[in-house]
Order: structure tokens, then sequence, then C-alpha cells
């Protein structure tokens, strides 16, 4: 007996994404979905390239449906309209850089009829130029590949880039529109849902995305220098705190600052030499982080 059909509404987003956005179609068109229904919505966060076009003429296996903004606003609105225009009990998030398994479908809906949750989260793998940083983003104990099928996962590791949520949860739980730039919505969201759902956050590991080209590791302390300046603002003490551990460094402090902006420099250094630790990569990120901050204050 084949199990319960189930309608599945992938939604895409995306901004100037053309090159890696073909090969993220062609592996939605190779998925086995046996009788789940499925429909793919690209939404368009203000490109100037041809994204949108290319997706039009893309020739998909499942219903399509597009939107694009007139210009660039952000993950939060792009994600918060893939919903509106989803049909889909269940909403598969996915990024224009994120190459699908073939299996992913099967994956999602095995854990979906096998256990009890409302949002299930995948791994991703992660591909870049930089090997030293692609290591380190795959290391087995970092984010959701530490986590077994079926496990309540900690909030904080739930991937937007790779997940599934029922929709009811939309009714209750809404994105944050004031996200403009990188960084920290999904986290919001996630500590939102978890507060109001705290055991309903669960693992299904092996429904795998591929991450295309990741940014090297100087280019990702860049964008975390922006999220230090704009979103990480928007977020509240207690998720600023889960991010930099200790709440006595979101105190303005020109020492504060100095130490940091230079720990930003050492790390950025040490980064080329040869055998360098995880904890090097990471205080690096914080740093960047910090900088961006103490731009603010």
């Amino acid at each position: 007996m084949k199990n319960k059909s189930i309608h599945i509404s992938i939604v895409i987003i995306g901004y100037n994404t053309r090159a890696s956005l073909k090969s993220v179609l062609e592996s939605i068109n190779n998925l086995f979905i046996e009788n789940h229904i499925i429909e793919v919505i690209y939404i368009d966060d203000g490109s100037t390239d041809d994204s949108l076009e290319m997706f039009n003429d893309y020739k998909l296996q499942f219903h399509k449906k597009e939107f694009k903004f007139n210009k660039n606003r952000g993950r939060s609105n792009a994600r918060s309209k893939g919903v509106e225009l989803a049909s889909g009990e269940w909403i598969l998030f996915l990024n224009s850089n994120i190459v699908v398994k073939s299996n992913i479908i099967l994956k999602y809906a095995e854990s979906i009829q096998n256990n009890t949750a409302y949002v299930f989260s995948g791994c991703v793998d992660y591909t870049s130029r930089d090997l030293v940083f692609e290591k380190y983003l795959n290391h087995s104990k970092r984010g959701m590949k530490q986590y077994k099928n079926g496990a309540l996962i900690n909030y904080q590791n739930l991937l937007f880039s790779n997940c599934i949520i029922h929709k009811s949860i939309f009714d209750k739980i809404t994105f944050n529109l004031d996200f403009k730039y990188y960084g920290g919505e999904e986290l919001e969201f996630a500590y939102k849902l978890h507060k109001e759902n705290p055991k309903m956050i669960r693992a299904t590991s092996d429904a795998v995305g591929v991450r295309i080209n990741h940014p090297d590791y100087k280019e990702h302390l860049y964008k975390l220098i922006e999220f230090g300046e704009t979103n990480f603002n928007n977020l509240d003490k207690k998720l600023k705190k889960d991010i930099v551990r200790c709440n006595l460094l979101l105190i303005e402090n020109i020492m504060f600052r100095c130490f940091f902006n230079a720990l930003y420099r050492v790390c950025r250094q040490c980064y080329g030499v040869q055998f360098i630790g995880h904890q090097i990569i990471r205080l690096g990120m914080l740093s960047a982080i910090l900088k961006g901050y103490y731009k603010t204050r």
C-alpha cells in the first residue's frame, strides 16, 4: 500500500543567481516523488540579471508559479511571498544555490509520516573554492550534521536553505519583514517557532542539498560585518547573546571595539597559515559580527 499523498510547495528564493538556478532546477526535475503532489514557486528578489526569465523558460515537470519584486527586499519578504503563493500543505524552502538530492521529497515524506512535528530540517553539504573553509562548514559536529533522523533539534540549527514546514505554522508565526539585509531573519523565526512549538522541530538528516560555490572565508567575513551593522540590531537581547555568547560584549566600550577590530585583522591574517584550527575560524566570524555591530554604537 502506498503512503498517503502529500502536497508540497517548493519555494525557491533568489537574487541574481541565474548561474546556479539552472542547476537547482535540473536537480528538481530529477526528483523521485512517487504519489506526492509537487509545485515549484520561484520568488525573484529584484534581480537585475535574467534569473526569472530562465525560470520561466525552463521545462519543469511540475506546475510552476513565480513572482518578482521590483527591487531587492531581503529573504524575509521573499519567503513571505512564497508562503502567500503556496497551495501545498507543506512548504519546502530552498535557496537558488541549493542543488537537491533526487530522494529529498521521499525522505521528507517519510519523516512527516513517521514523526509528529511541524518542521523538519535537512542537511546541507557545502562546496567552496576555499577548501579549508569548506572542510569547516562540513564538519560532522557542526549544525544539522550532528543530528540523527527524527531527533529534536536546537532552533539555532534550523536551515531555511533546506527545510520543510507545515503551512499552518504561518497562521501564527510570520517572517519579520524588517530584516532586509544579510543574516538573522532565520534565527528570529526559528526562535518564535521554538517558543510556540518547543518539541516540533526535528531532523531529516538524509534529506540533503548541496550549496553551490559558497563564498570563501574572507568573503564570508564581509557578509558578517554587514550583518553586525544591520540585521543583528533587529534581534532581541536573548538572540544577540545566543550569537556572541556574552551580554557584556554588547555594551558600548572603546576597549571592546579596539580589541575585536584587532582580533578580526589577526584572524584574517592567520587564516592563510597551514593547519589553521576551527577556533580561529570561529573567532574571526565572531569578531566580524562585533566589528560591524560596534560601528553602529
